[in-house]
């Protein structure tokens, strides 16, 4: 399989590869990719659509892997922009206090959140010891169209801009189904989320459709 993948990425052409479980898939698609990409200085975007996998490669099999093969590469999980905290709005929430939220929960989570954002080393949600409800999180969340750029206060601690940063600076970016999707559809606008890359591998492919069905496809009733 490993072959396989290499003569895939050389000639730039498709593959699919279907294979067992535990088997060391990952493995095979990861080392000829890495190599391919520090050797062009290219990144590979992999693309999965569990959690548990993403945990899977960037907590056991590419640590192992940054150990024996002799390049050295970096790799980053990125998630939606909507997963990150922007300490300009929470400042913007909390200033506003009661008056943005009915419930006292809300107001007692807004300020849980204020708490949590003073020790967060990346200010992603996934972060957080608890599930914030999604009217909170959605009034201090980083969003494209509130967001203000440089001119912005907070933008040297922005937690969405450091990611990006992250990003740029990782030959191997992982990421889910409905990333990959979102900024397929932003490239159609002329805008893009992901970095450019020439290899994409998609693992849990047989899931790909049905996240393509949500994210590109419209429902008629």
């Amino acid at each position: 399989m490993a072959e396989a993948v290499a003569d895939a990425i050389a000639a730039r052409s498709h593959l699919i590869v279907e294979a067992g479980t535990g088997v060391g898939k990952s493995f095979a698609y990861l080392v000829p990719a890495i190599l391919d990409a520090v050797a062009s200085r290219k990144k590979v975007v992999v693309s999965t659509h569990t959690i548990n996998l993403q945990e899977q490669l960037l907590l056991k099999d590419i640590p192992f892997l940054q150990g024996v093969l002799p390049p050295p590469f970096d790799a980053v999980l990125v998630k939606g922009r909507g997963n990150y905290l922007s300490l300009r709005r929470l400042r913007s929430a909390r200033e506003k206090g009661r008056s943005l939220f009915d419930r006292e929960e809300e107001v007692r989570q807004l300020e849980r959140v204020g708490a949590w954002a003073g020790t967060t080393q990346d200010g992603s949600r996934s972060d957080l010891d608890f599930q914030p409800l999604p009217v909170v999180w959605d009034e201090v969340q980083s969003d494209r169209d509130n967001c203000q750029g440089k001119t912005c206060p907070t933008s040297r601690e922005c937690f969405y801009h450091a990611a990006r940063r992250r990003m740029e600076a990782a030959q191997v970016v992982i990421v889910n189904h409905a990333v990959y999707l979102t900024d397929l559809a932003l490239r159609r606008e002329g805008a893009n989320f992901l970095p450019d890359h020439d290899v994409a591998i998609f693992d849990e492919a047989h899931t790909l459709e049905g996240v393509a069905s949500d994210h590109l496809g419209e429902t008629i009733s």
